[in-house]
């Protein structure tokens, strides 16, 4: 039920308006958000910082003030959009069943006759109840409401993640993944209520993809607390996750169950997505099994391969889900700013080679990489900040590489096809090209061709050589810079392979 339709409910809600402070509020605009099935306090929460951050004289100490049965328990879904925050506030009152009255600065939620009113039945277009007792359903899954301050959002200016705040060996923790914060440009952890948590020391997994960042007692005192399960996960056994799907920030509820346990991961099938990242796996009770961390995606095989018929159909042939569980040692201090770096290094590496690849691409006549070559070719060819660079790089060497090599490919290149659009090869001395290259003289348009391979080999193999012999903090990053070898090797034995410029010189005639 999107907004309409509730400004309409509105309407029909029974409220008693307040003079200044409903004027006030009609001049802020609420927050442009789409709530789905979230706790009603959490609304009201965002609503008063809303109110008290607006600059508005009368709404400075601005309080929301819920006096209706069953609070603690109400989850609503409502859409802000467009919205100014007086009539959000009298939707989430008519959503709520209730009718809301502004008094001195605060806005009160009441039942609509001033009575105690029932708890709210669901809605079919929008669920507003209050969930069913834990005690009457055996298999029910934690509540959003029972973890919710307990939940992360971690955003580092090139991607958004989940997070948590875990209690282990007495002490607060925000545990997260360590591939959350793969070249963070900044570091932003903000809780459900919209508080930033500034950790007091970071410490990383050695082997698995896991992170826990200390919190001061000031900060743990604002959250809550979540605890480990005791014992091993099951076959079958009822989870929930929560967190920032997508990267919306906005926490989904997300259920399912255990698939597959081993000692340091647990498959389920809820359906977590990118930005899912960090959030906890919980179990019925609220406890934490496991941090959701990875998918892996459908197997493929060739049409011959007889695995392939093997998997048809079950559920090892489609995408499958894992959290990653939380071991008791393996957990290494460091400082945050090194771990940072070395996320650094593996980002600019990979980077350097996607450039390079479009260039080597472009080189042997691929015109599906002629746009991409083009604008790397401008952008690395001028000093102007006004141009947009295609890659953001942390490291000045890196960089100052990648630029020396375009420099020269660009020159090289224009100066290759310049001499070939000179040539008149009949098809028999373009046929003495494809065969006898290597064994006589070379041309010109050979030997730039080969400065051109020659120049970029070289660069390929100092940068698959850096990669892996470098020391990495963690396993998680180990792992990570061995898809970046292997795709230097790649370019390496595609330069090698390309060493006739025959197919180069007769595209280009």
């Amino acid at each position: 039920m999107k907004i309409r339709l509730m400004i309409l409910m509105c309407t029909a809600a029974s409220c008693t308006w307040g003079g200044e402070p409903a004027d006030s509020l009609a001049r802020v605009a609420a927050p442009d958000e789409e709530f789905v099935r979230i706790p009603a306090k959490y609304v009201f929460q965002k609503m008063e910082k809303t109110a008290r951050r607006s600059g508005e004289p009368a709404l400075a100490a601005f309080k929301v003030d819920c006096q209706l049965p069953g609070f603690e328990d109400l989850r609503i879904s409502v859409n802000m959009e467009n919205l100014n925050l007086l009539d959000a506030i009298e939707a989430v009152a008519a959503l709520a069943g209730g009718r809301v009255e502004y008094v001195t600065g605060s806005a009160v939620f009441k039942a609509s006759d001033g009575s105690v009113a029932p708890a709210p039945e669901p809605v079919k277009a929008e669920p507003v109840a209050a969930p069913a007792s834990r005690s009457k359903e055996k298999e029910a899954v934690v509540s959003f409401s029972d973890v919710d301050q307990a939940l992360v959002f971690i955003d580092t200016g090139v991607g958004r993640g989940s997070g948590f705040v875990l209690n282990i060996g007495g002490k607060a923790y925000l545990v997260s993944n360590q591939h959350n914060f793969m070249g963070a440009a900044k570091i932003r952890l903000n809780t459900m209520g919209g508080d930033l948590l500034e950790p007091v020391s970071f410490e990383f997994c050695e082997d698995r993809d896991l992170v826990r960042l200390e919190l001061s007692s000031e900060d743990a005192a604002r959250v809550k607390v979540l605890s480990l399960a005791s014992g091993n996960p099951a076959i079958n056994q009822d989870i929930v996750v929560y967190g920032n799907s997508a990267g919306g920030n906005v926490a989904t509820e997300l259920k399912g169950k255990v698939l597959g346990v081993g000692p340091a991961d647990i498959e389920v099938d809820a359906d977590i997505v990118s930005g899912n990242s960090g959030s906890p796996v919980l179990d019925s009770s609220g406890s934490v099994l496991a941090v959701a961390t990875y998918i892996t995606f459908e197997l493929e095989f060739n049409d011959d391969d007889q695995r392939k018929q093997i998997y048809k159909g079950t559920r090892f042939d489609k995408a499958r889900r894992y959290g990653v569980r939380i071991p008791d040692d393996g957990w290494k201090k460091a400082d945050l700013r090194n771990f940072l770096n070395q996320t650094y290094r593996l980002v600019d590496a990979k980077h350097f080679l996607e450039a390079t690849h479009i260039l080597i691409e472009y080189w042997n006549a691929n015109e599906d990489y002629e746009v991409q070559a083009r604008q790397l070719l401008a952008a690395y060819s001028t000093r102007s900040n006004r141009v947009r660079r295609p890659y953001e790089f942390h490291y000045t060497e890196t960089e100052q590489q990648l630029s020396m090599l375009v420099s020269l490919f660009k020159r090289n290149h224009e100066e290759f096809t310049a001499a070939v659009g000179d040539m008149d090869l009949s098809k028999q001395e373009l046929a003495e090209i494809k065969r006898d290259y290597g064994k006589k003289s070379t041309s010109k348009v050979e030997t730039l061709d080969n400065y051109i391979r020659t120049s970029m080999l070289s660069r390929m193999r100092r940068m698959q050589d850096g990669i892996a012999d470098y020391d990495w903090m963690t396993r998680y990053m180990a792992d990570a810079a061995e898809p970046l070898v292997e795709m230097a090797g790649e370019l390496i034995r595609l330069l090698e392979s390309s060493e006739n410029p025959y197919e180069r010189i007769k595209e280009r005639l």
